[in-house]
This record gives structure tokens, sequence and C-alpha cells, in this order.
């Protein structure tokens, strides 16, 4: 399935990339569904803690109501609330623990952590921290039935060891192929690293100097990344998460036409 992430097909809110669109977010539904959208990825951050349905008995049955009204399904949650509240702040474990029994109350199959930023994993001392909160909170996934997703900036070899450290059946990757450019990482090195624990895709593209560019004008090596993804008989699913445009709708209708080609590329 190819899906996008919430708000890109609706306007910017507090001029943010991203954020949860707020009390219009039902509209989205049947513009990702004329679109050929499969799916919808959540994101949630501090300002919509109040308001997101995914944490509202109501909130989740306007939610189910909306994907099975267009056929469009819920990938899963971005947790962007974690950029703004970092896992060494004693507030973020109580909030992760109620988004996990949140995503189970509303059917996701996922909740992403981004592990970047100020919850970088590149110190050892982090890890340890951060590795002592996940592993107390798997168990608890596992019993509600969601994965948990880490989208890190660490090298491949480091990223692979993290995981072996902390195996986990419901523990896996988000792997977004434009932060991995950014981020100066090749495809051939990072998928058969760490390539089966991969269960979410992001296709955003972006140059070493350029944070997210329209999909094919960076230096990400879609071919490579989709090659790989192949060779490993990935089946998960793919979400849109590249450069908002002037014109979003029409920008997100070309995106999906780019995804689409590479699957029937590789994949197919």
């Amino acid at each position: 399935m190819i899906g996008i992430m919430q708000g890109r097909l609706l306007p910017p809110v507090g001029g943010r990339v991203q954020a949860f669109p707020g009390a219009g977010w039902q509209r989205e539904f049947p513009l990702a569904r004329a679109l050929g959208y499969d799916s919808i990825e959540l994101t949630i951050e501090t300002a919509s803690l109040t308001e997101h349905p995914v944490l509202s008995a109501d909130g989740r049955r306007a939610l189910a109501a909306m994907t099975a009204e267009h056929d469009v399904a819920l990938a899963g949650l971005c947790c962007d609330v974690f950029m703004e509240t970092p896992f060494d702040q004693p507030a973020a474990s109580p909030i992760l623990e109620r988004l996990i029994e949140a995503t189970a109350a509303a059917g996701l199959p996922m909740i992403e952590l981004p592990m970047l930023g100020a919850n970088s994993l590149n110190d050892d001392a982090t890890q340890k921290a951060f590795g002592a909160l996940l592993d107390s909170v798997l168990d608890r996934a596992d019993a509600a039935g969601v994965d948990v997703l880490l989208e890190c900036d660490l090298p491949p070899d480091a990223l692979s060891r993290f995981l072996v450290r902390h195996r986990h059946k419901r523990l896996g990757i988000n792997y977004d192929c434009g932060n991995s450019t950014w981020f100066g990482f090749d495809p051939d090195d990072e998928i058969p690293a760490f390539g089966p624990d991969i269960r979410n895709v992001h296709i955003k593209d972006c140059t070493r100097a350029d944070y997210s560019v329209p999909l094919g004008r960076g230096e990400t090596r879609f071919d490579a990344v989709f090659g790989h993804l192949a060779a490993i008989g990935y089946r998960g699913d793919f979400v849109v998460q590249a450069a908002r445009q002037p014109d979003d709708v029409a920008a997100a209708r070309d995106y999906l036409a780019f995804g689409r080609a590479l699957i029937a590329r590789h994949l197919a």
C-alpha cells in the first residue's frame, strides 16, 4: 500500500510542514481516496494531544467511520510529540504509554518514534537510557498488538547492534530514505544491515545540503533503495512524506505516480 502523512493534503497548520490538521481532519480522507492513496499515517504533536481523534473513544469511532466510508486505511501513528518532549524528560514515558494504548484502541498497527534531534541515539548514555525505557514498554506494546518502529540517525552497523541488544518481535524500523540521504548514509550499506527489521518506509527526497525536496529532485538513490527492498522481500507499507508545494494536492498526485513507478519496477 502507498499512504500519505496526515495533513499533507490540507493547508499547513501554523507554518509547520507536518502537523495534525485540526478540526477539519476528516476532509483529508475523501481527498486521499480521490487521488488513489491507500492509507493515511496519522501524526501527533504536543499541540494536538488535547484534540487528536486517536485519543478519545468518540474520535476513534470517527476515524473508523472515515476509513470505512472512503476505503482509506490507517497506517499507524507518527509521534512527533517526542521531538518536542524528548525521551530524557520525565513527561515522555507516560505520553508513550498513553499513545500505545490509544493506538491499540484505534486498531492501528504501529507507532513511530522519531529518534532524531534531541532524541538522537548517537551517544552511549542516550542509547542506554532510551534502551531501558524501550525494554519496559515493548511487552506492553506486544500485549496491545502494536509495533514500535524507530526512525533513527544511527549509522547502519550501530543501528543493527542496537536492534540486536533490544531484540523483540514488536520492535522494528521506519526507514526514511530521504533522511538517510540527508545523513549521508548509503542504502547499499543500510538495508543489508537491518533490512529485515524495516516495517514501514517513508518516501522522501533530500540532498546533503537541502532537507526535503520534491521527489526526484534530490540525491536519494530510489532505485537502489527499492532494489534492496525487493531483494529482502519487503511487503510493508510505503508512506509519502515528501516536500510540500504551493499546490499540495497536485504534488501528492505526482508523488503517488512516482512511488507507483518505483514499486512497478522493483516490487511488482
